[in-house]
């Protein structure tokens, strides 16, 4: 990996977990609504597209316009796994050590807002309690989780880089 790679890489993947971790200090001190909120993850998505595109463009513009496929797919893994680590440790400061009972608090919001949802889209009670169930059953803010989670989004997000990647490439003409 040459050294531009690896300085786009970790210089972009720290704006990155800046901007993942943005939004979670903000539900955390303004309104916690925000952490089961559709919008929430809409703009993760949007960032994520916006980051990735970034990322491979500068990428890009320092190498004179051109970067290989294994290039640009290095740089946006870098940056991704690096913005993707900060988030994860971020959530687990909060979740686990400033704020325990935070989780329990997610989580009742998160069941009025899957309850009110699926009222609104006609669902019977049976399949709104069946569903309050499973949300009970799941720790989503345990470290494990946070580890797996990390290591799926790693994954869900390299198979879009992969895209990203195949669709900004350019070969320098022999």
């Amino acid at each position: 990996m040459n050294q531009t790679i690896k300085s786009k890489g970790i210089n972009f993947g720290l704006i990155f977990g800046l901007a993942l971790i943005l939004p979670v200090l903000y539900a955390y001190a303004v309104n916690l609504n925000y952490f089961v909120s559709f919008w929430s993850l809409g703009v993760l998505v949007l960032t994520f597209f916006v980051h990735g595109f970034w990322v491979v463009g500068s990428l890009k513009k320092a190498q004179g316009g051109y970067a290989t496929f294994k290039e640009a797919f290095s740089v946006f893994f870098l940056a991704n796994a690096i913005g993707l680590l900060i988030s994860t440790l971020m959530t687990v400061l909060i979740f686990i050590v400033i704020d325990p009972e935070l989780q329990v608090t997610v989580k009742e919001l998160t069941i009025n807002t899957t309850t009110e949802f699926m009222q609104n889209m006609g669902a019977n009670t049976e399949q709104i309690d069946e569903a309050i169930k499973g949300i009970q059953e799941q720790d989503n803010y345990s470290v494990g989780a946070q580890i797996k989670g990390y290591f799926t989004t790693l994954v869900v997000f390299s198979i879009f880089g992969l895209l990203i990647s195949l669709i900004l490439k350019k070969k320098r003409e022999e």
